[in-house]
């Protein structure tokens, strides 16, 4: 049987981000339900890199998932990017293998479109002003699917290259109709200050938020792999929910420092997102309550997404087909 080979320019002609989102959503829901399958591992390649299988399955779908991910922070002076990624989809029935895509513009799809989801649940309603750091694929998502969700009038991005900056606010304003900023590092506290969601997505490794510059009500959304946030954001904020416990705390640079320091732990958690979804535990109680949401990716939204995208490329025509060899 033939295998699809999908590239990065034709799994970006498969979804918008108002479909992610709603798929998003959809394999959130389905997670909480515990209807989702799936699983991760991080294998550790020297000291500066690794390579993650990451793997799910939602109860009834046709297809299931092995995405491969791999982050090499070395990479940048080698003139190659940082990560790579890779799907495979199997046909749920016989385990065969139907794609192979590229996989680096839908992992911010899907990012973009999870996180504007949480936020749907943890931020205020009718937020309206946002703070994005890092300019890249993945601030680029996060805005878009924010402004799915809320009606943002204004924003602002962050990176330590001004161009990226500069480029991300020319390509999104005329796109989303609200001004963004380009701010400096060094200009930071101020749009912060400002802000009802903050999302830092950078492969930065310095405080980049602190406690007394967030507004009461604040969202926090911590999705990078370094340390992004100042401790006291989350030691004090009036809530803090990961995604899944086990795999952040080993994971994540502030939960390990505060941990080691006795600062942190489970027990300090509100909650995993999936109890929020599910009604378990609650999630937003108040306007004022400054809430943080540390995440490093579950299976319930690629698990809704990724087969989405290949039944859209097989009904557009797009993709190779490669030959298989099967005994």
């Amino acid at each position: 049987m033939p295998l699809l080979y999908l590239t990065e320019a034709d799994v970006q002609q498969t979804l918008t981000m108002k479909e992610a989102v709603a798929l998003a959503e959809k394999g959130i829901r389905a997670d909480a339900e515990g209807r989702v399958s799936g699983d991760k591992f991080y294998m550790s390649v020297g000291k500066n890199g690794f390579i993650k299988p990451f793997s799910g399955y939602l109860e009834g779908e046709e297809y299931a998932y092995v995405k491969i991910f791999s982050f090499f922070s070395e990479n940048p002076g080698r003139g190659l990017p940082t990560t790579a990624s890779q799907v495979l989809l199997y046909e749920a029935r016989t385990g065969l293998p139907v794609c192979l895509m590229e996989a680096g513009w839908v992992t911010g799809l899907k990012t973009g479109a999870s996180t504007a989801v949480t936020a749907k649940y943890l931020a205020r309603a009718g937020a309206e002003r946002a703070v994005i750091f890092g300019a890249g694929l993945q601030g680029h998502m996060h805005l878009r699917g924010l402004a799915e969700v809320f009606p943002l009038k204004r924003a602002w991005v962050v990176d330590i290259r001004p161009e990226a900056a500069e480029r991300f606010a020319a390509e999104l304003a005329p796109e989303l109709g609200f001004p963004i900023t380009v701010t400096p590092l060094e200009g930071r506290e101020e749009a912060v200050r400002q802000a009802d969601i903050v999302i830092t997505v950078t492969t930065g490794n310095q405080p980049l938020v602190r406690r007394d510059w967030l507004k009461p009500g604040a969202f926090v959304a911590k999705l990078g792999s370094y340390q992004e946030l100042d401790p006291d954001v989350i030691t004090q904020a009036d809530k803090v929910i990961v995604d899944r416990w086990k795999y952040v705390r080993p994971r994540v640079p502030e939960l390990i420092a505060l941990g080691e320091a006795g600062r942190f732990g489970e027990e300090n958690v509100h909650a995993e997102w999936p109890q929020i979804v599910a009604g378990e535990r609650a999630g937003r109680e108040a306007s004022s309550e400054v809430i943080v949401y540390i995440a490093l990716g579950i299976w319930g939204e690629y698990a809704a997404i990724l087969p989405e995208v290949y039944r859209q490329a097989r009904r557009k025509g797009l993709g190779r087909e490669l030959p298989l060899s099967l005994p």
